[in-house]
């Protein structure tokens, strides 16, 4: 086994048998899907970076028409059926498929992947972009002598349209055209293949949420824009009765988005959803799977590394594990001296694109103070499972919408890959859920942690704020703050670890105090001993020195320990180590924590207390 046989990012069927890549079977899902049953129009719900590009497009290259020579199926024979492979659907129960769809059927494969913009416009122009590659594709149909004149112009108009008018949206009427020609270019292009083969047509649609979650995103918001586009092509696609050329639809995507709207006037869609039993084991890999992978890369001794971090997730039936992560891994093993050594795991997965939305979701609940729902966050992180009951998730700006249902943006963050399904939950109704494994763990960690930096500017405000107070020798308020901090810090930032106090409370000081101008300083030697934490600020004339005790959480020792910090700053003349000549106040407190809760014991102005 060499690194060359594992890919990290091909989403080509064929790039696997041309580059003798590793592939991992699904091809006996062609048979569940075109096969056993007849829906016209599907629709797969699964996570990123679950292979969903990959089947697509496996699907469709099995299905594909020869167009110059229909007939031939030299192309499915040399990939699916000659390659040394032994696949599934080589295999004699795969005979009647092979005999009704292997090379039989036009097909339109297109993925939505790459179309975002931070403007409208900017999105727009990719999907002109988009329809100009996949018409050049097609060019000879324009010589067509089987389609009408009219067809045969719609086509020419459409792709020298996308050629020519990229630059011009900002004109009124050029985007107005645009915005029609990317409603109907899929049933114009099924219709004149239709024309041509006289076979009906196969479409295949990934990825089709991104261009909306991309345009919610973006640094001009232009949701209800992209939403009108992606509904007329579905529209236009999908329509039940007139659309005669349509076989077969095929839709991927990682959330159920406003079905009603978006599917409004299309064909029955098949939702084939998380909590599915017939494709649960289309999309990732299973433990069969996984296990198989390993043994051929003689791995098989980093499997309960692999289990541990990319493991968990439970779709229908199956137990998946994360199949980008699975293969990154591997790949980096496959790239040490020593593949039996004991490798560090990442969270390859957190470094995919398409995290927006649940950056969105997690910085308005830490920043809103919506306590309750970072509390059953906090149970979350302490493998504690979360009891919700299953909502529609209707549109992303949902997300940005601070007071958004939690049920909802539960359901959101399951069906994006964040959580799963318990071993013993129901699929559907009321339903249980957990973290699947220690890579999404980190990448909650990771982007909470984010969010109490100063690169998160509410975060950033509050700590300037708490600085203030104590500069201000404003107690109550350096209280009420610093609660308000435990609350949203302590849940989860350190969730089940332990944490002292002292570097939470220097920490958030720290990312404020060189904004403000103050002197930080930490364990400084002074008087009779080391204060915890002292700031100062030499404009001002004012020192601020923090005595920090920790005890357990219980009202009454929290107070016992704020009045012996207290003690100790008089005891060890914590003062004395300043010239008092360069100073008006200095400040002194005592903080008593415990749980989620401070409290403060002032001495007032220590210079005063001094001349006494």
């Amino acid at each position: 086994m060499t690194t060359e046989r594992i890919s990290v990012g091909s989403e080509m069927f064929e790039s696997y048998i041309d580059n003798d890549l590793y592939y991992v079977d699904k091809t006996s899902y062609l048979k569940t899907i075109l096969l056993d049953s007849y829906n016209p129009a599907n629709i797969f719900i699964r996570p990123r970076r679950f292979g969903k590009t990959l089947n697509l497009n496996t699907i469709a290259s099995f299905c594909n028409l020869n167009y110059q020579n229909p007939g031939d199926k030299s192309y499915q024979e040399k990939y699916f059926l000659d390659n040394g492979r032994n696949l599934a659907v080589t295999q004699n129960a795969y005979k009647e498929l092979r005999a009704k769809f292997m090379g039989e059927f036009p097909v339109i494969w297109i993925s939505f992947k790459d179309i975002e913009g931070d403007s409208y416009i900017k999105a727009l122009y990719k999907i002109l972009d988009l329809i100009y590659f996949l018409y050049l594709d097609f060019e000879f149909l324009s010589d067509s002598t089987k389609i009408s004149k009219s067809l045969r112009e719609n086509f020419d108009y459409i792709l020298k349209f996308c050629m020519n008018h990229h630059a011009n949206l900002f004109r009124e009427d050029i985007l107005v055209e645009a915005e029609l020609i990317a409603g109907k270019f899929l049933s114009i292009l099924a219709l004149i293949l239709y024309k041509e083969y006289s076979r009906k047509v196969m479409i295949f649609i990934d990825e089709y949420d991104v261009p909306l979650q991309k345009s919610l995103t973006a640094k001009e918001p232009y949701y209800d824009k992209m939403l009108a586009i992606i509904r007329d092509i579905s529209s236009q696609t999908f329509k039940p009765g007139r659309v005669e050329w349509l076989y077969r639809g095929l839709v991927t995507g990682c959330l159920k988005i406003a079905h009603q709207s978006i599917f409004t006037g299309a064909n029955n869609f098949t939702l084939n959803n998380l909590n599915d039993q017939t494709y649960a084991g289309f999309f990732g890999f299973t433990l069969s799977e996984t296990e198989k992978l390993l043994s051929d890369c003689e791995l098989s001794l980093q499997y309960e590394t692999i289990k541990e971090w990319y493991d968990g997730y439970r779709i229908g039936d199956k137990h998946l594990f994360c199949p980008w992560s699975v293969l990154q891994f591997c790949y980096k093993v496959l790239n040490t001296r020593d593949r039996n050594s004991k490798i560090e795991a990442e969270p390859f997965w957190v470094n995919t694109s398409g995290n927006d939305a649940i950056n969105i979701y997690l910085e308005n609940t830490v920043n809103g103070n919506f306590c309750d729902d970072i509390q059953r966050i906090e149970k979350l992180l302490n493998n504690v499972p979360l009891q919700i009951e299953l909502q529609e998730f209707e549109t992303y700006p949902d997300i940005r919408d601070e007071g958004v249902d939690f049920n909802s943006c539960m359901t959101f963050l399951l069906q994006t890959g964040y959580l799963t399904f318990t071993e013993d939950s129901p699929l559907n109704g009321n339903v249980f859920l957990k973290i699947p494994n220690n890579e999404i763990f980190k990448c909650f960690e990771l982007k909470l942690k984010k969010l109490y930096t100063k690169s998160n500017p509410v975060w950033l405000k509050r700590g300037k704020k708490l600085l203030g107070h104590l500069l201000a020798n404003e107690t109550n308020d350096v209280c009420s703050v610093i609660n308000q901090f435990l609350t949203h810090f302590i849940s989860i930032r350190n969730t089940g670890h332990e944490f002292y106090y002292h570097g939470f409370i220097l920490g958030i000081l720290t990312m404020v105090a060189q904004t403000e101008g103050v002197v930080l300083k930490s364990e400084q030697e002074t008087g009779d001993g080391y204060s915890d934490i002292i700031i100062s600020n030499e404009n001002s004339g004012i020192v601020v020195i923090l005595e920090l005790k920790r005890t357990e959480n219980d009202p009454a020792k929290r107070r016992s320990a704020a009045e012996n910090a207290a003690k100790q700053i008089m005891n060890k003349k914590y003062f004395d180590g300043f010239d008092k000549s360069n100073y008006a106040k200095i400040y002194g407190l005592g903080i008593g924590f415990g749980g989620k809760e401070c409290v403060v014991k002032p001495l007032g102005n220590l210079l005063e207390i001094s001349k006494n």
